[in-house]
């Protein structure tokens, strides 16, 4: 109950109660007093007949004039008696004293001892009528009261609105939804306590932020070249790995640049730095046209890209773009003759090692340096080629249209728990298409794919209604399950629309059994623009998750915004984990940056106990991958809706 309401409601109980006891002490009080008024003018009627009773002539007549004073008196019965002898007796026929009780009284008669005098009386305004006129003091007075009460009651809410106001922002900061206050903390009363909140709040936002900034620093030390502002080789060496043992996923590319002569600079330091900065500009905005691609400061002056999902021949054209891009770098005039640019490239593939690929490209490099000026070496491998990966653009979206049109998707689903064997926490779902040939194609693969040819929101519908349409299956007690969107599809209005209003259409238990499932690199990018859609789902019940956390230096600001459930964990971070004392103090930044909210840590791609005896040791809530459960199939195909 409210404050405001529960002071009305005692103050308003006191005043009934008052005025209750007033009005029932009143009558009470003029009922003994109608009772002491009858007593009197009983005495001074047997004081007139005291006094008659020596007349004897007078008493021959007190037969004529007595009985008309008894009945004006309303007596109902008169007795003189002298011990057993009746001297005088009345009785009013006429009045109706056989329903309604008598008052009796006795007194005796000081001038003529021992006589008495019985009378019966009917009670005192037995005829009394509650009219309009004899009750107008008494209603005056309560509507007064009344009108008062209400005035005052009134004016009391208003006096006490900015105390409601000032306690239902208290509300909304225990349970977490401060974001969900809609009214103005200048209204709020007393102003002393809602201008100290406030001065809190800010002081909170500040130290979450400096928790956030702190987090930041902290991986960036261990991630970020300090110069260029990329990833380095710690960085780098951790995303390679992962992305060479990654089984669903194709082939890949990776790319060594050398700018050599920038030791013989005049004033090196200074200017090498810049040049360094201007490099990794130029180096930026060519990986940012390659999804998934990542660049990286490997060693002094040599660069690294990592490009997965490319064939040899999109790797040679990448080669020459990046070429021709840093051939306008802006030199100091004190420029060495034999600067140059070399560039080494390998492909790999996932049968293939972290060092295996490194010296290969580093033996391009050295190749590339022989060959003399600035160019380009492949190292080329007698690997046969993948026909997946040597579909153009035009075949890939030939195969996944048919195969939406179809819907011939295949579902998977991975198990999230706490440890192996024990109780699903969640489940992934995941996708699998066939291609041309009959072979099954994981996500890792025409994921990537469906984005270049354009078919990626109509994969991310369908995948949404097969979600809804096994949450329409499931049973009471089953796990949640996690559908991975792509933040592009959510910020298609058609799309969020639909998705809003199919989930609008559940109840809130159903809704809370969907995760939805966004990548940080997405959310980082398009961190405004996802506020109103990832909110609005949040209000009909759905749950958040944001995968590959940790991949990338960002702010981990957006677990409070988004009031974020799950933080998955990127692989690179977990693989090995129990060797690397880097990936340990990361993952320590990313729990902390959880701290004091309800989302926890999972870790994905958990392939050995070593890992996840480590993992739960800094803190994981749970994880998922090969040592707790393979992906399971579910359905061959996707039913219509």
């Amino acid at each position: 109950m409210k404050l405001t309401t529960q002071l009305v409601s005692f103050i308003t109980l006191c005043v009934i109660a008052a005025m209750a006891m007033v009005l029932l002490g009143g009558v009470f009080s003029f009922r003994q007093l109608g009772f002491e008024l009858q007593e009197k003018k009983v005495q001074a009627l047997v004081e007139v007949l005291d006094s008659q009773l020596d007349n004897r002539q007078q008493g021959q007549d007190l037969a004529q004039w007595m009985p008309p004073l008894l009945r004006a008196s309303h007596v109902v019965s008169l007795e003189v008696r002298r011990g057993e002898q009746k001297i005088y007796a009345f009785r009013d026929l006429t009045a109706d004293s056989f329903d309604n009780p008598l008052i009796n009284y006795r007194y005796p008669m000081p001038q003529h001892p021992g006589m008495q005098a019985h009378l019966q009386l009917e009670r005192p305004f037995k005829e009394f009528e509650y009219s309009l006129q004899a009750m107008f003091g008494v209603s005056a007075g309560i509507f007064i009261v009344v009108f008062g009460l209400w005035f005052s009651i009134r004016w009391l809410r208003l006096q006490l609105r900015g105390a409601e106001l000032l306690n239902h922002r208290a509300e909304l900061i225990l349970t977490g939804h401060l974001g969900k206050l809609s009214h103005d903390p200048a209204d709020e009363w007393p102003v002393s306590a809602s201008k100290a909140l406030d001065l809190l709040l800010e002081d909170l936002a500040d130290a979450r932020k400096e928790r956030s900034r702190f987090d930041s620093f902290i991986r960036s030390n261990a991630f970020v070249d300090r110069v260029t502002g990329t990833g380095n080789r710690i960085f780098f060496d951790n995303r390679l790995e992962s992305a060479i043992r990654d089984a669903t996923a194709m082939s890949g590319g990776l790319l060594l640049i050398e700018l050599t002569g920038l030791d013989e600079l005049e004033g090196n330091e200074r200017f090498a730095d810049e040049v360094l900065q201007e490099a990794s500009l130029l180096i930026s905005a060519f990986v940012r046209k390659h999804t998934g691609a990542l660049q990286a400061r490997y060693a002094g002056h040599v660069f690294a890209i990592l490009l997965p999902n490319m064939t040899e021949d999109e790797l040679v054209d990448g080669a020459d773009q990046v070429l021709k891009s840093l051939q306008r770098l802006h030199w100091p005039n004190s420029r060495s003759e034999e600067s140059a640019l070399y560039i080494g490239a390998v492909c790999y593939r996932a049968d293939d090692s972290l060092a295996q690929v490194q010296e290969e490209a580093e033996l391009a490099l050295k190749s590339a340096r022989l060959q003399g000026g600035s160019g380009w070496f492949l190292f080329e491998k007698l690997v046969p080629d993948d026909e997946n990966s040597n579909k153009g653009t035009v075949r890939w979206r030939t195969l996944l249209t048919r195969r939406i049109e179809e819907r011939s998707v295949h579902l998977y689903r991975q198990a999230v728990m706490q440890e192996p064997g024990q109780l699903v926490l969640q489940y992934e779902l995941l996708a699998r298409i066939d291609d041309e040939q009959g072979r099954e194609l994981p996500a890792g693969i025409f994921i990537p794919m469906a984005e270049k040819a354009g078919m990626l929101l109509p994969l991310d519908r369908l995948m949404a209604e097969a979600a809804l349409g096994l949450l329409r299956r499931w049973q009471p007690g089953d796990p949640p399950i996690t559908l991975n969107l792509s933040a592009q599809s959510l910020l298609n209005r058609d799309f969020h629309r639909w998705l809003f209003f199919s989930v609008f259409q559940q109840s809130r238990s159903l809704n809370e059994q969907l995760i939805l499932e966004l990548s940080e690199a997405q959310i980082s990018r398009y961190f405004e623009a996802l506020r109103k859609p990832l909110r609005s789902l949040h209000m009909l019940g759905c749950r958040l998750t944001v995968d590959h956390a940790g991949q990338d230096v960002v702010s981990t600001q957006y677990i409070k915004e988004f009031e974020i459930n799950f933080l998955k964990l990127h692989p690179s971070l977990v693989r090995d984990i129990h060797l690397r004392q880097v990936n340990q103090m990361a993952v320590r930044s990313l729990i902390g940056g959880c701290a004091n909210t309800q989302a926890r840590v999972v870790a994905v791609g958990v392939e050995s106990p070593q890992e996840w005896q480590c993992l739960r040791h800094l803190g994981v809530h749970a994880g998922q991958g090969s040592w707790f459960a393979e992906p399971e199939p579910l359905l061959s195909t996707i039913p219509a809706p």
